[in-house]
């Protein structure tokens, strides 16, 4: 009877996660995992005490190291802290038969463009955000707590406290600007989403703050100088559009200044348009148009009724490429920002075009503020 109750006793003990190798040995990665979450026989060496502040292009640039064959060596380039300020795209908990239980985050730069598929692009870097608990890995071969325990356990708690309702799958983050302190690690490419060229990713992430500098408003994209009145603050200047379209109308506020421009909102069959003629300089390496847009509708059936399509046309005003359509499906609080790739029309004048188009019912007003044509050379 002793012998039966003392292995009744483990197992609950087991179960209960009393024995927290046991418990803790059922999740985590593989791959250099050691090295990952900072429980390496080289953690020690990592400089905390003097993170450098780089972008994401410097992080992109840096060459690549030989990478050790083996699960516990840290080369010298694994050794560096950085502070990134990014754009935080997407996000997912790597969960399922091969997840690692991290949350894998997509930053980017201000272009929101991201690696994904075969396609690597000069934009985005991934960041990891360990999950605490799996610091002994997927077979729990790793026996030494991480030498970053302590940040890792707040980093986590502080990012699932910023996104309380996480889905499975990708989770739209909205562009959120973001200021993370990592340490750097060299993964191999294995078609990540949002991975950089060098293979760099930030992991595991130390520190995250949610809009650096900001008072809960996100950053406006750089102007470029190549559209006229970009804010709207000048009226129509610049613009091609109806009366009344761009106005200081306070019924719909502004996201920065005080004038904007209202599509929609009547109700009834109705249309509006706006665009701006611009030319693109050939010489660009990338060219993004980025603005953003408040949706807000009384429609209550779940079904398209109104609708505002942004395109690129020619000067004569034919369509070169519809870039989306949004909807009263789209209506949510506040501004979300859109960015779309101009760089297949470098060299070309064309014209930026937004128009709306409302049935008999309810409203659905489309509102935008702050439109840039963001270029890199």
């Amino acid at each position: 009877m002793a012998t039966r109750l003392l292995a009744l006793f483990l197992l609950l003990f087991f179960a209960a996660g009393m024995f927290p190798g046991a418990a803790r040995a059922q999740c985590g990665g593989t791959e250099r995992w050691a090295v990952k979450v900072g429980a390496d026989s080289g953690a020690s060496t990592v400089d905390l005490a003097n993170p450098a502040t780089k972008g994401i292009h410097e992080l992109i640039a840096i060459s690549r190291p030989p990478i050790p064959s083996d699960e516990d060596t840290r080369v010298a380039a694994e050794r560096n802290v950085y502070v990134v300020d990014g754009r935080l795209v997407k996000f997912k908990l790597e969960s399922g038969q091969k997840g690692d239980q991290d949350y894998h985050l997509v930053l980017s730069d201000d272009t929101l463009q991201f690696s994904q598929g075969k396609t690597v692009v000069p934009h985005s870097i991934i960041a990891e955000v360990v999950n605490p608990d799996c610091i002994p890995g997927k077979h729990g071969t790793v026996t030494t707590p991480s030498h970053f325990e302590h940040q890792i356990t707040a980093v986590r708690e502080k990012f699932k406290q910023q996104f309380p309702n996480i889905t499975g799958g990708w989770n739209d983050a909205e562009g959120i600007p973001v200021r993370i302190t990592a340490v750097a690690f060299f993964d191999r490419d294995h078609g990540q989403t949002g991975r950089a060229g060098n293979g760099l990713e930030l992991h595991p992430v130390l520190d995250i703050v949610f809009e650096p500098g900001t008072a809960g408003t996100p950053t406006t994209p750089p102007a470029s100088g190549l559209l006229q009145n970009p804010g709207f603050e000048n009226g129509p200047q610049g613009w091609v559009t109806g009366a009344g379209i761009i106005s200081n109308d306070t019924n719909e506020p502004a996201r920065t200044g005080s004038f904007k421009a209202w599509l929609g909102g009547y109700g009834e069959p109705h249309k509006d348009q706006m665009y701006q003629q611009v030319t693109l300089p050939a010489g660009a390496d990338t060219l993004t148009l980025a603005f953003y847009v408040h949706v807000s509708t009384e429609e209550q059936q779940p079904q398209v009724f109104d609708t505002l399509t942004v395109a690129v046309r020619r000067p004569n005003g034919s369509l070169i490429k519809k870039l989306t359509t949004l909807s009263n499906q789209n209506a949510a609080p506040g501004y979300k920002l859109k960015t779309f790739d101009l760089t297949p029309y470098k060299g070309q004048t064309v014209r930026i075009y937004f128009n709306s188009a409302e049935d008999a019912g309810s409203f659905t007003s489309f509102v935008i503020d702050d439109v840039r044509i963001l270029v890199e050379q």
